[in-house]
Protein backbone atom coordinates (compact mmCIF):
# COMPACT_ATOMS: atom_id res chain seq x y z
CA UNK A 1 0.00 0.00 0.00
CA UNK A 2 1.06 3.59 -0.94
CA UNK A 3 2.73 5.27 1.81
CA UNK A 4 1.32 8.78 2.88
CA UNK A 5 3.29 11.45 4.05
CA UNK A 6 1.36 14.46 6.67
CA UNK A 7 3.65 17.97 6.95
CA UNK A 8 2.53 20.66 9.13
CA UNK A 9 5.50 22.05 10.39
CA UNK A 10 6.32 25.20 8.72
CA UNK A 11 4.10 24.20 6.01
CA UNK A 12 0.82 22.13 5.19
CA UNK A 13 1.48 19.31 2.25
CA UNK A 14 0.00 16.15 2.34
CA UNK A 15 2.52 13.30 0.35
CA UNK A 16 1.74 9.91 -1.31
CA UNK A 17 4.90 8.11 -2.07
CA UNK A 18 6.59 11.13 -1.51
CA UNK A 19 4.63 13.17 -4.28
CA UNK A 20 2.82 16.06 -3.01
CA UNK A 21 -1.23 15.30 -3.57
CA UNK A 22 -4.83 17.26 -3.14
CA UNK A 23 -2.79 20.80 -4.02
CA UNK A 24 -6.53 22.42 -5.14
CA UNK A 25 -7.22 21.76 -0.90
CA UNK A 26 -5.47 25.29 -0.49
CA UNK A 27 -8.42 26.49 -2.44
CA UNK A 28 -11.17 25.79 0.44
CA UNK A 29 -10.08 27.14 3.70
CA UNK A 30 -13.00 25.27 5.62
CA UNK A 31 -11.78 22.00 4.04
CA UNK A 32 -8.28 22.65 4.79
CA UNK A 33 -9.52 23.31 8.05
CA UNK A 34 -11.33 20.24 8.85
CA UNK A 35 -8.52 17.82 7.54
CA UNK A 36 -5.71 20.01 9.90
CA UNK A 37 -7.97 19.08 12.55
CA UNK A 38 -8.88 16.09 12.64
CA UNK A 39 -5.45 14.69 12.08
CA UNK A 40 -4.25 17.20 15.02
CA UNK A 41 -6.56 14.36 17.29
CA UNK A 42 -4.76 11.96 16.68
CA UNK A 43 -6.91 9.32 16.28
CA UNK A 44 -9.56 10.73 18.48
CA UNK A 45 -13.37 11.14 17.78
CA UNK A 46 -14.57 14.62 16.75
CA UNK A 47 -18.17 15.38 17.71
CA UNK A 48 -20.06 16.68 15.16
CA UNK A 49 -21.25 19.65 17.41
CA UNK A 50 -17.05 19.93 18.23
CA UNK A 51 -16.36 20.01 14.95
CA UNK A 52 -18.71 22.63 13.70
CA UNK A 53 -18.56 25.03 16.60
CA UNK A 54 -14.42 24.90 16.23
CA UNK A 55 -14.74 25.81 12.30
CA UNK A 56 -17.34 28.15 12.32
CA UNK A 57 -15.84 29.97 15.82
CA UNK A 58 -17.38 33.59 15.91
CA UNK A 59 -18.60 33.33 12.31
CA UNK A 60 -21.83 33.33 11.26
CA UNK A 61 -23.32 30.29 9.89
CA UNK A 62 -27.11 29.31 9.04
CA UNK A 63 -26.79 26.11 8.62
CA UNK A 64 -23.31 24.76 10.19
CA UNK A 65 -24.51 20.91 9.75
CA UNK A 66 -25.02 21.06 5.91
CA UNK A 67 -22.32 22.99 5.40
CA UNK A 68 -19.74 20.05 7.09
CA UNK A 69 -21.33 17.77 4.71
CA UNK A 70 -20.62 20.10 1.70
CA UNK A 71 -17.17 20.37 2.84
CA UNK A 72 -16.64 16.72 3.41
CA UNK A 73 -18.29 16.21 -0.20
CA UNK A 74 -16.09 18.38 -1.29
CA UNK A 75 -12.89 16.94 0.35
CA UNK A 76 -13.98 13.33 -1.20
CA UNK A 77 -14.48 14.37 -4.51
CA UNK A 78 -10.66 16.04 -4.76
CA UNK A 79 -9.74 12.28 -3.58
CA UNK A 80 -11.65 11.12 -6.48
CA UNK A 81 -10.62 13.24 -9.04
CA UNK A 82 -6.78 12.48 -8.37
CA UNK A 83 -7.60 8.78 -8.25
CA UNK A 84 -6.12 8.54 -4.87
CA UNK A 85 -7.70 5.20 -3.56
CA UNK A 86 -5.16 4.85 -0.88
CA UNK A 87 -7.07 8.59 0.79
CA UNK A 88 -10.53 6.73 -0.02
CA UNK A 89 -11.53 6.46 3.59
CA UNK A 90 -9.22 9.07 4.98
CA UNK A 91 -11.81 10.30 7.03
CA UNK A 92 -14.01 7.74 8.78
CA UNK A 93 -17.68 8.97 9.70
CA UNK A 94 -18.67 7.33 12.96
CA UNK A 95 -22.65 8.12 14.25
CA UNK A 96 -22.54 11.65 15.88
CA UNK A 97 -18.62 12.19 15.19
CA UNK A 98 -15.98 12.11 12.82
CA UNK A 99 -12.19 10.93 13.17
CA UNK A 100 -9.06 10.95 10.78
CA UNK A 101 -8.40 7.01 10.04
CA UNK A 102 -5.45 5.69 12.17
CA UNK A 103 -5.32 2.32 10.14
CA UNK A 104 -3.67 4.39 7.02
CA UNK A 105 -0.22 3.73 6.80
CA UNK A 106 0.38 7.71 7.76
CA UNK A 107 3.34 9.17 9.19
CA UNK A 108 2.78 12.74 10.34
CA UNK A 109 5.64 15.13 11.29
CA UNK A 110 3.76 16.40 14.71
CA UNK A 111 3.34 12.85 15.86
CA UNK A 112 7.07 11.71 15.13
CA UNK A 113 8.51 14.81 16.59
CA UNK A 114 6.01 14.86 20.01
CA UNK A 115 7.35 10.77 20.10
CA UNK A 116 11.09 11.81 20.25
CA UNK A 117 10.40 14.63 22.32
CA UNK A 118 9.01 12.45 25.04
CA UNK A 119 11.95 9.72 24.00
CA UNK A 120 14.83 12.16 24.68
CA UNK A 121 13.54 13.07 28.18
CA UNK A 122 13.74 9.34 29.28
CA UNK A 123 17.00 8.25 27.57
CA UNK A 124 19.53 7.83 29.82
CA UNK A 125 22.50 7.76 27.25
CA UNK A 126 23.78 10.98 26.28
CA UNK A 127 24.82 10.12 22.79
CA UNK A 128 21.68 8.54 21.58
CA UNK A 129 20.03 11.23 23.60
CA UNK A 130 21.42 13.67 21.12
CA UNK A 131 20.47 11.90 18.18
CA UNK A 132 17.16 11.97 19.09
CA UNK A 133 17.13 15.63 19.85
CA UNK A 134 18.72 16.40 16.51
CA UNK A 135 16.11 14.76 14.47
CA UNK A 136 13.78 16.99 16.42
CA UNK A 137 15.64 20.21 15.38
CA UNK A 138 15.74 18.18 11.54
CA UNK A 139 11.91 17.38 11.75
CA UNK A 140 11.02 21.65 13.11
CA UNK A 141 10.92 23.44 9.28
CA UNK A 142 9.12 25.90 11.34
CA UNK A 143 5.70 27.22 13.31
CA UNK A 144 2.35 24.57 12.95
CA UNK A 145 0.34 25.44 10.12
CA UNK A 146 1.61 29.08 9.79
CA UNK A 147 -1.31 29.53 7.37
CA UNK A 148 -3.91 28.87 10.16
CA UNK A 149 -1.29 30.00 13.04
CA UNK A 150 -3.97 32.09 15.09
CA UNK A 151 -6.58 29.47 14.75
CA UNK A 152 -6.86 28.88 18.77
CA UNK A 153 -6.63 25.22 17.99
CA UNK A 154 -3.71 25.50 16.42
CA UNK A 155 -1.74 27.32 18.65
CA UNK A 156 -1.67 25.59 21.69
CA UNK A 157 -0.08 22.63 19.91
CA UNK A 158 2.50 24.97 18.51
CA UNK A 159 3.66 26.40 21.47
CA UNK A 160 3.88 22.64 23.26
CA UNK A 161 5.91 21.49 19.76
CA UNK A 162 8.07 24.88 19.85
CA UNK A 163 9.34 24.14 23.45
CA UNK A 164 10.36 20.68 22.64
CA UNK A 165 12.07 22.42 19.76
CA UNK A 166 13.69 24.76 21.48
CA UNK A 167 14.73 22.67 24.64
CA UNK A 168 16.40 20.01 21.96
CA UNK A 169 18.60 22.81 20.03
CA UNK A 170 19.46 24.41 24.00
CA UNK A 171 20.68 20.76 24.75
CA UNK A 172 22.49 20.33 22.03
CA UNK A 173 24.23 23.67 22.36
CA UNK A 174 25.53 23.09 25.64
CA UNK A 175 26.89 19.63 24.22
CA UNK A 176 28.51 20.73 21.43
CA UNK A 177 30.40 23.74 23.51
CA UNK A 178 31.10 20.85 25.64
CA UNK A 179 33.16 19.42 22.83
CA UNK A 180 34.39 22.27 21.02
CA UNK A 181 32.71 21.56 18.46
CA UNK A 182 32.01 25.17 16.62
CA UNK A 183 31.26 24.19 12.95
CA UNK A 184 28.02 22.32 14.40
CA UNK A 185 27.41 25.39 16.74
CA UNK A 186 27.35 28.14 14.05
CA UNK A 187 25.40 26.01 11.63
CA UNK A 188 22.44 24.76 14.51
CA UNK A 189 22.31 29.20 15.64
CA UNK A 190 21.91 30.17 11.89
CA UNK A 191 18.81 27.39 11.10
CA UNK A 192 17.70 28.09 14.66
CA UNK A 193 17.62 32.13 13.47
CA UNK A 194 15.67 31.48 10.55
CA UNK A 195 12.64 30.10 12.54
CA UNK A 196 13.51 32.96 15.37
CA UNK A 197 14.89 35.79 14.28
CA UNK A 198 14.52 37.72 17.25
CA UNK A 199 16.53 35.18 19.99
CA UNK A 200 19.36 37.04 21.49
CA UNK A 201 21.18 34.02 22.95
CA UNK A 202 21.32 32.82 19.70
CA UNK A 203 22.91 35.68 18.11
CA UNK A 204 25.49 35.47 21.06
CA UNK A 205 26.15 31.82 20.17
CA UNK A 206 26.80 32.17 16.97
CA UNK A 207 28.76 35.59 17.31
CA UNK A 208 30.75 33.35 19.70
CA UNK A 209 31.46 30.21 17.61
CA UNK A 210 31.97 32.15 14.77
CA UNK A 211 34.98 34.05 16.63
CA UNK A 212 36.53 30.85 17.91
CA UNK A 213 36.38 29.51 14.29
CA UNK A 214 38.18 32.86 13.34
CA UNK A 215 35.61 33.90 10.59
CA UNK A 216 36.16 37.49 12.02
CA UNK A 217 33.85 39.04 9.05
CA UNK A 218 30.91 36.66 9.55
CA UNK A 219 30.38 37.07 12.61
CA UNK A 220 30.34 40.99 12.66
CA UNK A 221 27.64 40.28 9.79
CA UNK A 222 25.50 38.45 12.43
CA UNK A 223 25.89 41.02 14.78
CA UNK A 224 25.02 43.80 12.73
CA UNK A 225 21.76 41.72 11.88
CA UNK A 226 20.77 41.42 15.58
CA UNK A 227 21.67 44.82 15.82
CA UNK A 228 19.14 45.70 13.12
CA UNK A 229 16.12 43.99 15.02
CA UNK A 230 16.86 45.11 18.05
CA UNK A 231 17.71 41.86 20.19
CA UNK A 232 21.28 42.74 20.77
CA UNK A 233 22.30 45.78 22.98
CA UNK A 234 24.08 48.77 21.36
CA UNK A 235 26.96 48.25 23.41
CA UNK A 236 27.85 44.71 21.64
CA UNK A 237 31.09 44.77 19.71
CA UNK A 238 33.67 42.07 18.31
CA UNK A 239 35.87 40.36 21.48
CA UNK A 240 33.52 41.67 24.03
CA UNK A 241 30.28 39.04 23.33
CA UNK A 242 31.34 36.38 25.33
CA UNK A 243 30.88 38.78 28.41
CA UNK A 244 27.69 39.49 27.34
CA UNK A 245 26.70 36.02 27.18
CA UNK A 246 27.86 35.33 30.48
CA UNK A 247 25.85 38.18 32.22
CA UNK A 248 22.64 37.20 29.80
CA UNK A 249 22.87 33.29 31.06
CA UNK A 250 23.61 34.43 34.79
CA UNK A 251 20.31 37.13 34.46
CA UNK A 252 18.69 33.84 32.95
CA UNK A 253 19.46 31.84 36.28
CA UNK A 254 18.63 35.02 38.75
CA UNK A 255 15.41 35.03 36.56
CA UNK A 256 14.53 31.17 37.15
CA UNK A 257 14.67 31.71 40.97
CA UNK A 258 12.58 35.16 40.51
CA UNK A 259 9.78 32.95 38.76
CA UNK A 260 9.67 30.40 41.08
CA UNK A 261 8.90 33.09 43.98
CA UNK A 262 6.22 34.78 41.14
CA UNK A 263 4.36 31.26 41.06
CA UNK A 264 4.28 30.34 44.33
CA UNK A 265 2.80 34.32 45.54
CA UNK A 266 -0.03 33.48 42.93
CA UNK A 267 -3.27 31.81 43.59
CA UNK A 268 -3.97 28.58 43.05
CA UNK A 269 -4.75 27.17 39.20
CA UNK A 270 -7.10 24.71 40.91
CA UNK A 271 -9.57 26.78 42.10
CA UNK A 272 -13.06 25.51 41.50
CA UNK A 273 -15.97 27.66 39.86
CA UNK A 274 -16.72 31.04 38.36
CA UNK A 275 -15.10 34.17 39.77
CA UNK A 276 -18.06 36.89 41.85
CA UNK A 277 -16.05 39.90 41.61
CA UNK A 278 -17.23 43.74 41.73
CA UNK A 279 -18.85 45.15 38.78
CA UNK A 280 -15.64 47.45 38.01
CA UNK A 281 -13.19 44.71 37.93
CA UNK A 282 -16.08 43.21 36.18
CA UNK A 283 -15.74 45.63 33.21
CA UNK A 284 -12.35 45.49 33.32
CA UNK A 285 -12.13 41.82 32.65
CA UNK A 286 -14.33 41.86 30.12
CA UNK A 287 -12.43 44.92 28.52
CA UNK A 288 -9.37 42.44 28.13
CA UNK A 289 -11.64 39.39 27.11
CA UNK A 290 -12.81 41.11 23.96
CA UNK A 291 -9.56 42.06 22.94
CA UNK A 292 -8.73 38.00 23.11
CA UNK A 293 -11.91 37.75 20.84
CA UNK A 294 -10.49 40.25 18.47
CA UNK A 295 -7.15 38.46 18.23
CA UNK A 296 -7.87 34.81 18.23
CA UNK A 297 -12.25 35.06 17.58
CA UNK A 298 -12.53 32.78 20.75
CA UNK A 299 -16.35 33.17 21.62
CA UNK A 300 -18.04 35.62 24.46
CA UNK A 301 -21.08 35.39 25.59
CA UNK A 302 -22.78 38.81 28.33
CA UNK A 303 -25.73 37.52 29.77
CA UNK A 304 -27.72 39.21 32.46
CA UNK A 305 -29.59 36.68 34.77
CA UNK A 306 -32.18 38.58 36.40
CA UNK A 307 -34.42 37.26 39.53
CA UNK A 308 -38.43 38.34 39.22
CA UNK A 309 -40.49 38.49 42.15
CA UNK A 310 -43.88 37.00 40.71
CA UNK A 311 -45.60 40.00 43.04
CA UNK A 312 -44.79 42.23 45.96
CA UNK A 313 -41.71 40.25 48.46
CA UNK A 314 -40.02 41.32 51.33
CA UNK A 315 -36.79 43.09 50.35
CA UNK A 316 -34.98 41.03 52.59
CA UNK A 317 -35.66 37.91 51.33
CA UNK A 318 -35.34 38.63 47.69
CA UNK A 319 -31.87 39.66 49.10
CA UNK A 320 -31.11 36.04 49.98
CA UNK A 321 -32.30 35.28 46.79
CA UNK A 322 -29.75 36.93 45.15
CA UNK A 323 -27.37 35.27 47.51
CA UNK A 324 -28.38 32.06 46.41
CA UNK A 325 -27.93 32.91 42.55
CA UNK A 326 -24.88 34.04 43.37
CA UNK A 327 -23.46 30.80 45.11
CA UNK A 328 -25.34 28.75 41.85
CA UNK A 329 -22.94 31.21 39.79
CA UNK A 330 -19.84 30.42 41.72
CA UNK A 331 -20.13 26.79 41.75
CA UNK A 332 -22.33 26.10 38.49
CA UNK A 333 -19.93 28.08 35.94
CA UNK A 334 -16.54 27.08 34.65
CA UNK A 335 -13.20 28.85 36.31
CA UNK A 336 -12.71 31.23 33.58
CA UNK A 337 -16.16 32.34 33.57
CA UNK A 338 -16.94 35.67 35.92
CA UNK A 339 -19.67 37.33 37.38
CA UNK A 340 -20.97 40.39 38.82
CA UNK A 341 -23.65 42.47 40.75
CA UNK A 342 -24.87 44.60 38.66
CA UNK A 343 -28.09 45.71 40.40
CA UNK A 344 -30.51 44.83 43.12
CA UNK A 345 -32.22 41.67 41.10
CA UNK A 346 -29.81 41.33 38.30
CA UNK A 347 -25.77 39.47 38.06
CA UNK A 348 -23.61 40.37 34.58
CA UNK A 349 -22.74 37.32 33.57
CA UNK A 350 -19.09 36.46 31.25
CA UNK A 351 -18.96 33.21 29.41
CA UNK A 352 -16.67 31.64 27.03
CA UNK A 353 -16.62 29.20 24.59
CA UNK A 354 -19.45 27.88 22.18
CA UNK A 355 -22.97 28.86 22.35
CA UNK A 356 -24.06 25.42 23.50
CA UNK A 357 -22.51 25.01 26.19
CA UNK A 358 -23.25 28.12 27.72
CA UNK A 359 -27.05 27.33 27.66
CA UNK A 360 -26.57 23.99 29.25
CA UNK A 361 -24.54 26.23 31.91
CA UNK A 362 -27.21 28.72 32.53
CA UNK A 363 -30.21 25.98 31.95
CA UNK A 364 -28.41 24.24 34.95
CA UNK A 365 -28.29 27.28 37.10
CA UNK A 366 -31.87 27.97 36.39
CA UNK A 367 -33.20 24.12 37.38
CA UNK A 368 -31.34 24.30 40.51
CA UNK A 369 -32.46 27.96 41.30
CA UNK A 370 -36.04 26.57 41.03
CA UNK A 371 -35.52 23.52 43.66
CA UNK A 372 -34.57 26.33 46.39
CA UNK A 373 -37.51 26.68 48.65
CA UNK A 374 -38.90 30.00 47.61
CA UNK A 375 -39.18 28.63 43.94
CA UNK A 376 -42.78 29.47 43.32
CA UNK A 377 -42.11 33.30 44.68
CA UNK A 378 -39.56 34.02 41.78
CA UNK A 379 -38.57 33.56 38.58
CA UNK A 380 -35.04 33.22 37.33
CA UNK A 381 -34.76 34.83 33.43
CA UNK A 382 -31.76 35.74 31.74
CA UNK A 383 -30.50 36.94 27.94
CA UNK A 384 -27.14 36.87 26.01
CA UNK A 385 -25.88 39.29 24.11
CA UNK A 386 -22.71 37.77 21.71
CA UNK A 387 -20.87 40.92 21.13
CA UNK A 388 -18.63 41.27 17.86
CA UNK A 389 -15.05 42.28 17.48
CA UNK A 390 -15.46 46.46 17.70
CA UNK A 391 -19.28 46.07 18.67
CA UNK A 392 -20.29 48.20 22.09
CA UNK A 393 -21.74 46.33 24.88
CA UNK A 394 -25.27 47.57 26.00
CA UNK A 395 -24.11 50.37 28.18
CA UNK A 396 -24.93 49.85 32.43
CA UNK A 397 -28.20 51.74 33.89
CA UNK A 398 -28.32 53.40 37.19
CA UNK A 399 -29.67 51.63 39.41
CA UNK A 400 -30.18 51.59 43.62
CA UNK A 401 -28.37 49.00 45.70
CA UNK A 402 -30.12 47.18 48.51
CA UNK A 403 -27.63 46.95 51.41
CA UNK A 404 -27.42 43.38 52.22
CA UNK A 405 -29.04 42.09 55.86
Amino acid sequence: MAGIEIKMLGTFEILVDGHAVLTQLTQSRKATALVQYLVLQRGERVPHKTLTDTLWSGERCANPDMALRAILHRFRSMIAQEHLTVLENCIVTNRGSYQWNTELPCSVDVFEMEDLAMASGQEKDPARRMELEERIVELYRGRLLPLSANEPWVESHAVRLHVFYRAAMIHLLEQYKKTGENERIAALCANALEKNPRAERIYLEQIMALEALGRQEEARQVMQRGLAVGCLHQAAEPGRVGAMWRQARQADRNMESEMKRLVAALPSETAAGAMICSFETFGQIYRMQRSVQAQYNVPVFLLLVTVVPVQPQDPEETEHMMEVLETLLHTCLRSFDVAARYSDTQYAVQLCGMPGQSAELLERIKQAFYRTPAKGRYLLNYNAFSPKPGQAAPRRRRTRTVKRV
